[in-house]
């Protein structure tokens, strides 16, 4: 009996532990039942009602939208100055900091001292073809008749070797206008230059009467259409460097003379001229002075030209009696090449963030050479001096 007991004690305990817990109208089906569930979990939150939400079985994975990983904020992009609000650059990643598309131009005004080194000689042995005989003067005419092919320089017994005399500093202007490409695609331009000057001097013993009075003048233009591409390194202050190179094609027409009066000569002149074609080729540097706005700014340039040469002498005496004699020879046409150098340097100076302007100071050297070059005459030409350069949209 105490055994029956306890184990009637033991099972209500049982019972008791494994009845479910309290809290539903209903009670649960017995365990033996076909339709048995497990309990469903304590809910700690209302559900709201039956349509609102879907099942909570029934609702897709959070998703998480995929993207590049977070990075720390860029710095300030090509094309702005050190400290500056510069805006953003216009070429692209492949022209150099700052370039802008579309048109661009240049101002420049030289001051330089032309000076030409002079040895034109009409020369004894000019081929007959090239010979001019002499014009009647008044009612006096030369001993040679026109057509003569003789050398009518021996009438006065002395070949026209005038000099160059020393010419004035003068300004040369030149002009520029282009258009440059997006993406480093380089740039078209066109290029106008122009050198005028004249001077005078004395020619001591010009003839039997003393010294003579010496004037002699000078202009050059050319033209050059070049294409143009820009390289640079980095856009850190310490490395940061522009370079450039120009090619294209080069015209210029180049004239210069001399002239004397004297007593007995009445008048002696010299003259040539040349005008060509030919290949030219720049290379350009700009490199910024540390965290400032000045640029070290370079250039080195180089010119071929083959065109024609054209040479007149003339003279013009006092005879007896108050009669003038006039000779004159041309040599009308010889074909001729003519080299030309060029050196620039100086500083630039950027004042406004937006890289709109420029502003150039330096020092300019242009060597010509042969370009009064023929079988008995040659000439060359230099252009030296400062400059002063305003660039829009550079």
């Amino acid at each position: 009996m105490v055994h029956a007991r306890r184990g009637l004690l033991v099972l209500a305990i049982l019972a008791g532990m494994l009845w479910p817990k309290g809290g539903f109208s209903q009670s649960a089906p017995s365990a033996d039942s076909a339709d048995e569930t497990l309990p469903a979990p304590p809910r700690v939150l209302e559900t709201p009602p039956t349509g609102m939400l879907p099942a909570p079985s029934s609702l897709p994975p959070p998703s998480v939208p995929a993207g590049p990983p977070s990075l720390p904020p860029a710095g300030p992009p090509l094309g702005f100055a050190p400290g500056g609000n510069a805006p953003f650059q216009e070429n692209g990643l492949l022209g150099p900091p700052g370039q802008t598309v579309g048109w661009f131009g240049t101002v420049e005004i030289g001051l330089i001292d032309p000076h030409v080194n002079s040895h034109l000689n009409s020369g004894s042995n000019i081929k007959a073809p090239f010979l001019t005989p002499s014009t009647p003067t008044g009612s006096v005419q030369t001993p040679l008749p026109p057509g003569s092919n003789a050398d009518v320089i021996r009438i006065f017994g002395t070949q026209i070797t005038l000099p160059t005399a020393p010419l004035n500093w003068t300004g040369a202007p030149r002009l520029r206008l282009g258009y440059r490409f997006a993406d480093g695609a380089g740039n078209l331009q066109l290029e106008w230059r122009m050198a005028a000057s004249q001077g005078s001097d004395t020619v001591p013993n010009f003839d039997a009467g003393g010294n003579g009075l010496l004037r002699s003048q000078l202009n050059v233009q050319q033209v050059n259409f070049t294409y143009g591409t820009s390289e640079f390194l980095t856009n850190d202050p310490a490395l940061n460097r522009v370079w450039a190179v120009r090619f294209g094609v080069s015209a210029a027409d180049v004239f210069f003379d001399s002239r004397a009066q004297g007593q007995q000569i009445l008048d002696q002149s010299a003259s040539s001229s040349f005008a060509g074609v030919g290949p030219t080729v720049a290379f350009q540097f700009h490199k910024p002075l540390g965290q400032s706005r000045v640029n070290l700014y370079g250039e080195l340039d180089a010119t071929g030209l083959v065109g024609w040469t054209r040479q007149h002498f003339s003279e013009t005496v006092a005879g007896d009696l108050g009669t003038t004699f006039t000779n004159s020879v041309a040599l009308r046409r010889q074909s001729n090449g003519v080299g030309i150098f060029g050196v620039e340097g100086g500083f630039s100076y950027a004042p406004w963030d937006d890289r709109c302007w420029r502003f150039t100071l330096g020092y300019q050297w242009q060597r010509w050479w042969w370009v009064g070059a023929t079988s008995d005459s040659n000439a060359d030409l230099t252009l030296q001096g400062i400059f002063f350069r305003g660039e829009w949209r550079y």
